[in-house]
Protein backbone atom coordinates (compact mmCIF):
# COMPACT_ATOMS: atom_id res chain seq x y z
CA UNK A 1 0.00 0.00 0.00
CA UNK A 2 1.34 3.42 -0.89
CA UNK A 3 0.96 6.05 1.81
CA UNK A 4 -1.19 9.04 0.94
CA UNK A 5 -1.46 12.43 2.66
CA UNK A 6 -3.25 12.35 6.00
CA UNK A 7 -2.59 8.66 6.58
CA UNK A 8 -1.74 7.94 10.22
CA UNK A 9 -1.83 4.15 10.17
CA UNK A 10 -1.51 1.79 7.25
CA UNK A 11 -1.39 -1.91 8.10
CA UNK A 12 -1.51 -5.20 6.29
CA UNK A 13 -2.48 -7.82 8.87
CA UNK A 14 -3.04 -11.57 8.79
CA UNK A 15 -6.73 -12.38 9.05
CA UNK A 16 -6.54 -13.86 12.54
CA UNK A 17 -7.52 -13.22 16.14
CA UNK A 18 -4.43 -11.04 16.71
CA UNK A 19 -5.36 -8.45 14.05
CA UNK A 20 -7.66 -6.29 16.24
CA UNK A 21 -5.01 -5.92 18.97
CA UNK A 22 -2.35 -5.03 16.39
CA UNK A 23 -4.55 -2.24 15.03
CA UNK A 24 -5.33 -0.91 18.53
CA UNK A 25 -1.61 -0.84 19.32
CA UNK A 26 -0.82 1.04 16.09
CA UNK A 27 -3.55 3.60 16.83
CA UNK A 28 -2.27 4.08 20.39
CA UNK A 29 1.16 4.92 18.97
CA UNK A 30 -0.17 7.72 16.75
CA UNK A 31 -2.69 9.17 19.19
CA UNK A 32 -2.20 12.92 19.58
CA UNK A 33 -4.27 13.31 22.73
CA UNK A 34 -7.57 13.78 20.90
CA UNK A 35 -10.16 11.76 22.85
CA UNK A 36 -11.54 10.41 19.57
CA UNK A 37 -8.58 8.01 19.39
CA UNK A 38 -10.09 5.91 22.19
CA UNK A 39 -13.29 5.58 20.19
CA UNK A 40 -11.25 4.92 17.06
CA UNK A 41 -9.50 2.00 18.76
CA UNK A 42 -12.87 0.47 19.61
CA UNK A 43 -14.31 1.07 16.14
CA UNK A 44 -11.24 -0.30 14.34
CA UNK A 45 -11.20 -3.32 16.64
CA UNK A 46 -14.87 -4.06 15.94
CA UNK A 47 -14.56 -3.67 12.15
CA UNK A 48 -11.48 -5.91 12.08
CA UNK A 49 -13.07 -8.49 14.39
CA UNK A 50 -16.07 -8.65 12.05
CA UNK A 51 -13.76 -9.22 9.09
CA UNK A 52 -11.90 -12.00 10.91
CA UNK A 53 -15.09 -13.71 12.07
CA UNK A 54 -17.43 -13.20 9.12
CA UNK A 55 -15.49 -12.57 5.90
CA UNK A 56 -14.52 -16.17 5.24
CA UNK A 57 -10.85 -15.19 5.13
CA UNK A 58 -8.06 -17.55 6.17
CA UNK A 59 -4.98 -16.79 8.27
CA UNK A 60 -2.88 -16.51 5.11
CA UNK A 61 -5.25 -13.85 3.75
CA UNK A 62 -4.54 -10.21 4.56
CA UNK A 63 -6.64 -7.41 5.91
CA UNK A 64 -5.76 -3.87 4.87
CA UNK A 65 -6.40 -1.28 7.57
CA UNK A 66 -6.00 2.46 6.97
CA UNK A 67 -6.64 5.25 9.46
CA UNK A 68 -6.40 8.76 8.04
CA UNK A 69 -7.26 12.37 8.85
CA UNK A 70 -9.65 13.70 6.23
CA UNK A 71 -11.50 17.02 6.36
CA UNK A 72 -11.68 17.24 10.16
CA UNK A 73 -12.49 13.55 10.60
CA UNK A 74 -10.65 10.38 11.42
CA UNK A 75 -11.55 7.77 8.80
CA UNK A 76 -11.01 4.07 9.46
CA UNK A 77 -11.10 1.65 6.53
CA UNK A 78 -10.87 -2.14 6.68
CA UNK A 79 -10.59 -4.18 3.49
CA UNK A 80 -10.95 -7.96 3.59
CA UNK A 81 -10.91 -10.46 0.70
CA UNK A 82 -14.72 -10.56 0.62
CA UNK A 83 -14.88 -14.32 0.35
CA UNK A 84 -18.20 -14.76 2.21
CA UNK A 85 -20.22 -12.38 0.06
CA UNK A 86 -22.02 -11.14 3.20
CA UNK A 87 -22.46 -7.58 4.41
CA UNK A 88 -22.04 -5.82 7.75
CA UNK A 89 -25.30 -5.40 9.60
CA UNK A 90 -26.02 -4.01 13.02
CA UNK A 91 -28.34 -5.97 15.26
CA UNK A 92 -31.92 -4.89 15.70
CA UNK A 93 -33.26 -3.66 19.04
CA UNK A 94 -34.30 -7.18 20.14
CA UNK A 95 -31.00 -8.90 19.35
CA UNK A 96 -29.56 -11.11 22.04
CA UNK A 97 -26.27 -11.94 20.30
CA UNK A 98 -24.46 -10.95 17.13
CA UNK A 99 -24.36 -7.54 15.47
CA UNK A 100 -24.15 -5.74 18.81
CA UNK A 101 -20.65 -4.44 18.07
CA UNK A 102 -21.92 -2.62 15.01
CA UNK A 103 -24.63 -1.05 17.14
CA UNK A 104 -21.85 0.39 19.30
CA UNK A 105 -19.98 1.53 16.19
CA UNK A 106 -23.10 3.34 14.96
CA UNK A 107 -23.27 5.24 18.25
CA UNK A 108 -19.62 6.35 18.06
CA UNK A 109 -19.27 7.37 14.42
CA UNK A 110 -20.78 10.17 12.39
CA UNK A 111 -21.11 7.91 9.34
CA UNK A 112 -20.12 4.45 8.13
CA UNK A 113 -20.59 2.37 5.05
CA UNK A 114 -19.51 -0.56 2.95
CA UNK A 115 -18.63 -1.37 -0.63
CA UNK A 116 -17.52 -4.29 -2.72
CA UNK A 117 -14.54 -3.61 -4.93
CA UNK A 118 -11.47 -5.81 -4.92
CA UNK A 119 -12.84 -7.40 -1.73
CA UNK A 120 -15.16 -6.01 0.90
CA UNK A 121 -14.44 -2.59 2.37
CA UNK A 122 -16.06 -1.18 5.51
CA UNK A 123 -15.30 2.38 6.59
CA UNK A 124 -16.24 4.61 9.50
CA UNK A 125 -15.86 8.34 10.05
CA UNK A 126 -15.32 9.91 13.49
CA UNK A 127 -15.19 13.69 13.97
CA UNK A 128 -11.92 14.94 15.42
CA UNK A 129 -12.41 17.05 18.52
CA UNK A 130 -9.04 18.81 18.81
CA UNK A 131 -7.69 21.16 16.12
CA UNK A 132 -4.68 19.85 14.24
CA UNK A 133 -1.47 21.53 15.44
CA UNK A 134 0.82 21.10 12.43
Amino acid sequence: MAEEPGVLVELELPCDEHAPAAAREALAQVSDGDPVFGDAMLVASELITNAVQHSGCRTEDRLEVVVARREGDLVITVLDPGVSGGTAQAAGPDASFGGLGLMVVQQLVSDWGEERADGYRVWARLPLTLPRSD
